[in-house]
């Protein structure tokens, strides 16, 4: 869930993302196939004596020190995604993936972004390359949070591979106990830089990651089509993309290895495939629908005709953007079409 201050409604590492049936299945892959290897160390900053900071006050230089992660902690991505998944399931995707963004191939690692990101309410706890991490009251504890620094870099860097697209600023990321709105798990700041996640200290972290990567998504998705365009997108591209992006982690919460399995899942539990009107079956159901429909999209119609679709939306409002103009047919016919793709 993303919210802007206009907000008018409430693809990578090849191997890294569960795709769905393609046009054309893909050799199974070797482990030299899975474009892992070779992934510079993730630097860490942590941040020593901080103090409670509110939005608009300062982090002293000297409250910070750079620091490489230790041997253990310092994973390939490869070895994260073998950690998570294991190296069958990780193959096992990798055949499945067939849609990939073309700008998504052979980037190189990101560099560094120097100085810090927005000011979050909270401690200051650890600084990735690109990410300062925040800790709230009655949240997670400050060290599960340090501990987990290199795992949200690198799957803001997974996330970036999938979908070709680079984040260009620092952002920061905040845990705390108290959502704006019941339910609520997670809001993209994306014109300030900063992304809100809402657990209890018991809750599982493992969820979180997969919520941060979601909400880094949206972050993504205003740096390729710019703020303006974001902000009035269609919720159903907006949502969905975000949760697209997020595959590795949330199909494998969800059991499914793909989106199209995953859409059928979803009806064989009796959720209706309503895209308009998905938000009634829940957020999540709702999320995974519209993830099904872009994947579907963009193997269809291809990237081109997606970001021109994207970019055309006129509001935050299921169905905004311009369908028929774009693709030449309706969002009702498309649906037709999107339900019939899903049908065994």
């Amino acid at each position: 869930m993303e919210q802007e201050c206009q907000r008018a409604y409430p693809t990578l590492l090849i191997i890294m993302f569960a795709g769905l049936i393609g046009a054309r299945p893909l050799s199974p892959p070797t482990e030299r196939d899975l474009p892992w290897a070779d992934a510079s160390a993730i630097s860490l900053v942590p941040v020593r004596g901080a103090q409670e900071f509110a939005i608009a006050s300062q982090v002293a230089p000297s409250a910070r020190a750079e620091l490489s992660i230790s041997q253990a902690d310092n994973r390939s991505l490869k070895e994260e995604l073998l950690h998570d998944l294991g190296l069958a399931r990780a193959a096992e995707r990798f055949h499945a993936l067939s849609v990939v963004d073309p700008r998504a191939m052979a980037k190189p690692v990101p560099a560094m972004i120097a100085g810090n990101g927005p000011r979050m309410r909270g401690q200051l706890v650890a600084q990735t390359q690109r990410i300062d991490l925040y800790v709230g009251k009655n949240t997670f504890s400050i060290d599960q949070i340090a501990g987990l620094a290199g795992k949200f870099e690198r799957v803001l860097r997974a996330a970036e591979d999938y979908f070709g697209t680079t984040l260009k600023r620092r952002i920061s990321v905040g845990f705390y106990s108290k959502p704006p709105k019941r339910g609520v798990r997670g809001m993209a700041y994306t014109n300030e830089g900063r992304v809100e996640l809402y657990y209890r200290p018991s809750e599982a972290t493992g969820r979180a990651v997969t919520v941060a990567m979601h909400e880094m998504g949206h972050h993504l998705e205003a740096q390729r089509y710019g703020e303006a365009a974001q902000r009035r997108a269609d919720t159903i591209l907006h949502e969905g993309l975000a949760t697209w992006i997020a595959s590795i982690r949330w199909l494998d919460q969800a059991g499914a290895s793909n989106w199209r399995q995953r859409g059928r899942q979803l009806h064989d539990a009796g959720i209706p495939l309503r895209l308009l009107t998905a938000e009634r079956s829940g957020a999540d159901n709702a999320y995974e629908l519209w993830a099904s429909f872009v994947d579907y999209l963009v193997r269809q119609y291809g990237w081109k005709k997606f970001n021109t679709l994207y970019v055309s939306g006129r509001g935050r409002a299921p169905g905004s953007s311009d369908y028929q103009g774009v693709l030449g047919k309706s969002l009702d016919e498309l649906s037709d079409d999107w339900r019939a793709w899903l049908d065994p």
